[in-house]
């Protein structure tokens, strides 16, 4: 049960990093194939599975964001507001 549990605290980490924009972490991927033949190796692949579900279905989300607001923009012609960046004092 404890695999279980490391599993799926490793998909929501890599998740959560993904989300928060940290390319290194995300990039930092689980080799399934180095562990020896067995529920633990299954367990690995089953666990990057979810991972990967879960990321089509954030772009998917992410899209379809994007496409409601380019039919909110067509209709009332309104634009979002960006936000204003401050420009960075120089040293």
């Amino acid at each position: 049960m404890r695999w279980k549990e490391a599993a799926a605290f490793l998909g929501w980490a890599v998740l959560l990093a993904t989300a928060a924009g940290v390319s290194d972490f995300a990039a930092a991927q689980v080799n399934c194939e180095t562990i020896p033949a067995g529920p633990a190796r299954t367990d690995c692949y089953i666990g990057l599975s979810r991972i990967n579900r879960q990321r089509s279905e954030i772009a998917a989300d992410v899209a379809q964001h994007q496409t409601d607001s380019a039919i909110y923009r067509n209709v009332t012609g309104e634009y979002s507001r960006k936000k204003v960046r401050r420009a960075v004092p120089a040293r």
